[in-house]
């Protein structure tokens, strides 16, 4: 039974020796606090009768609810653009669906062209105008790369990944953005010179790149070229990935794995570009040549290696390819091409787009579909000779 004093108004009561202040209105008790002293409970008590009757009393808990959401609202309106995608691209890492080299790209490009200049606007401060005044900075600068181009090729990235950013704020409501309008963004301009040859190479013009590169290097090529494959994927390959070299009936490379510059450890592939191909007879005695002479003996080992015996580095290996591709006359010719070359000529033999997909390692038929103009153009050379042929 609570203790109470005589001369205590109707509202008050003793609690552990403190004064406890409750008030009864529209229904409900209102807790107004526990005070040291009578005259301070008395005060509290007669302020809070008085707003009730003037009908401007707000109970104390709904004071608190809104001083808290006005705090809440303020911290989350002070986060700054460096803050939030930080906090986005820790979330992007945590997506198992995510490729860590996407994650560490995106980074690299708001470490190098956002931060800088934008990392410290707080995102409720950021306007399209503000955004499109970046992109136009970013677009003045020369290539690094390139210093002769008209453009440098950053800013479709820096697009691409401020623009996701944003939107991941919009649609989580952080910073108080509710909707923000990107500005209209320059389009994808090529940035290194265009290679008035076409980014397909003959077999010989790949020969003569090949034999202008280190002995220990070169079947680099050729296994980019008549393999199909990636840069990242050559520099990953390791001598349990080839089988049965002495058979040209059973000779198969397994790509399994890839070297990522951008996560700069080795990777899974690119996504469902795992798989299993035959290997050209032709490539067969060059190959072993390379495994017999370059390759360690263990099963793992790389098949590309340095002096050292290490996993040659895609800067290494870059290095020598420029060098050789302007010995054989192609000095814009970029690594890449060699697998479209392969692929073109694939699809030169007839090959179907489902073969085309398993050989590139493509998940996307429109890019499979680039090299079925060979197919097309072949199909239209032959149906001229047919039409030689046939008599109406």
């Amino acid at each position: 039974m609570r203790a109470k004093e005589p001369n205590l108004p109707r509202g008050i009561t003793l609690h552990r020796g403190r004064y406890r202040v409750r008030l009864h209105h529209d229904g409900a008790t209102h807790a107004l606090g526990v005070y040291d002293t009578l005259t301070d409970a008395r005060a509290a008590l007669d302020i809070a009768r008085a707003d009730a009757v003037r009908g401007i009393f707000v109970p104390p808990a709904a004071r608190r609810a809104a001083r808290r959401a006005q705090e809440q609202k303020a911290e989350a309106e002070s986060i700054t653009l460096k803050k939030w995608s930080e906090l986005w691209l820790a979330q992007l890492e945590a997506n198992p669906e995510r490729s860590r080299a996407t994650v560490l790209s995106y980074r690299s490009v708001l470490k190098n062209h956002v931060w800088p200049e934008l990392g410290d606007v707080r995102l409720a401060e950021l306007s399209t105008q503000r955004v499109a005044d970046h992109l136009g900075l970013l677009a003045s600068r020369p290539s690094k790369r390139h210093p002769r181009a008209r453009v440098n090729g950053v800013t479709p990235n820096v697009v691409i990944v401020l623009r996701s950013c944003i939107n991941a704020a919009v649609k989580a409501k952080v910073g108080g953005v509710e909707a923000f309008e990107f500005p209209s963004a320059p389009k994808h301009r090529r940035v290194r010179p265009e290679d008035e040859r076409g980014d397909v190479a003959s077999p010989e013009e790949v020969k003569a790149m090949t034999e202008a590169m280190p002995e220990r290097l070169r079947i680099a090529l050729p296994l980019a070229a008549w393999c199909a494959l990636r840069l990242g994927e050559v520099l990953g390959l390791e001598r349990r990935d080839l089988e049965h070299l002495e058979d040209p009936d059973r000779a198969a490379l397994h790509v399994r794995r890839q070297f990522n510059v951008k996560a700069n450890t080795i990777t899974p592939p690119k996504a469902d570009s795992t798989r299993t191909i035959a290997i050209p007879a032709a490539l067969l005695p060059a190959l072993r040549h390379h495994l017999d002479t370059y390759t360690p003996a263990a099963r793992t080992a790389p098949v590309l290696v340095g002096a050292t015996g290490q996993r040659i580095s895609q800067t290494t290996l870059d290095r020598h390819w420029r060098a050789a591709r302007e010995e054989a006359g192609r000095a814009s010719f970029r690594f890449h091409n060699l697998r479209h070359t392969g692929l073109s000529r694939y699809a030169e033999q007839g090959a179907t787009l489902a073969e085309l997909l398993h050989r590139g390692g493509h998940t996307d038929v429109t890019v499979a579909l680039r090299y079925q103009h060979a197919t097309a153009q072949r199909d239209r050379a032959l149906t001229e000779r047919l039409s030689k042929d046939i008599e109406l």
